[in-house]
């Protein structure tokens, strides 16, 4: 490949996980990454024909690494899979993530967020103690942006691990333990990154979050949310529809998103209070897939993102449903 195309993408990475493909010998190695950045895949691609190694790239968008696709590359006869774009996804029950050998490459943004820092830190308040989290896009940056804040004045806690994620600090759009580990030390939380997906799971934890966004080339509020109105709200639900006797179980076959362990908690719980449970499991979940079955409310086993902008069927969550037991208790 040319030099002046290569250095448009990060190949440091890359050129690790190259040469150990060729000590392994690999003949075909699969390539997966996010919409935003498949053109760069065909660079990647070129890449491996270069050194006589061929692609095989999977078309189907992903979200995340919870939805790697190490099943598909496999099935076309690939020795390994590069997953490009996000870290390696940890599965909440422990389940095994690669069935072929996956090698995961983080995607890192181009844009100046340091500069966007810099020329509009004061809009983060002064007396405020601040926890430090971000998408793995800008996490790259996030020891030089602690150290730009703590020259300010401001004390910075750093983000830890979710439940899901390997880097510090880095928050999914289902996982933003990062902050919430830490909200109990900060007064608000300085998010590195853009939109308003990842800093309303955040937000959650109760604190603001100032968004240092490299798209808008400003910092703008993100105002604190409160995880304990979006629990009220999937008990209301529960209570709503506690007399219906169909009720529905959700999972996917993302092996990220599929959570075998709560599907069973689920249905014993619903069998325990006389439901029909009926389980349903499919790639990406689409509301429309559900209107057609008479079932009113399900439980969503998957990614627990997937059903918050549904609008026509109710969803719950597994936790949720111990709500039928303290109504149950109340009528006795």
């Amino acid at each position: 490949m040319e030099e002046e195309n290569r250095s448009k993408w990060n190949y440091e990475e890359f050129d690790e996980i190259l040469e150990e493909i060729k000590d392994k010998e690999y003949d075909k190695v699969g390539l997966q990454g996010p919409d935003g950045i498949k053109d760069e895949l065909l660079g990647y691609a070129s890449e491996l024909k270069e050194h006589d190694i061929e692609p095989v790239m999977i078309g189907a968008s992903t979200f995340g690494a919870c939805g790697i696709a190490d099943e598909k590359a496999e099935r076309m006869g690939a020795d390994a899979l590069i997953h490009i774009g996000h870290t390696r996804f940890l599965h909440p029950e422990k389940a095994d993530m690669d069935d072929i050998n996956v090698y995961y490459m983080p995607y890192r943004e181009d844009r100046d967020l340091m500069k966007v820092l810099r020329e509009n830190h004061e809009e983060i308040d002064e007396d405020e103690t601040l926890g430090l989290v971000g998408v793995t896009q800008y996490m790259d940056r996030a020891e030089k942006a602690r150290e730009f804040l703590e020259g300010k004045g401001y004390e910075v806690v750093d983000g830890k691990t979710g439940l899901r994620t390997t880097e510090p600090g880095q928050v999914l759009g289902c996982d933003a333990g990062a902050a919430h580990n830490i909200s109990h030390k900060v007064d608000a939380f300085v998010f590195l990154g853009s939109g308003h997906f990842h800093p309303s799971q955040v937000s959650e934890a109760g604190k603001k979050v100032y968004v240092v966004d490299p798209y808008q080339e400003a910092i703008w509020i993100e105002p604190a949310n409160s995880l304990d109105d979006e629990t009220r709200a999937e008990h209301a639900r529960v209570i709503k529809h506690k007399d219906k006797k169909k009720w529905g179980i959700i999972t996917s076959s993302k092996k990220g998103q599929n959570y075998m362990m709560a599907v069973q908690i689920a249905k014993e719980k619903l069998e325990k209070h006389g439901k029909d449970v009926y389980i349903f499991v499919e790639d990406r979940i689409f509301e429309s897939d559900y209107k057609g079955y008479g079932i009113d409310v399900y439980v969503n086993c998957a990614c627990p993102r997937m059903t918050k902008d549904f609008q026509d069927l109710a969803f719950v969550s597994t936790q949720s449903l111990d709500v039928l037991d303290e109504v149950e208790i109340e009528h006795e």
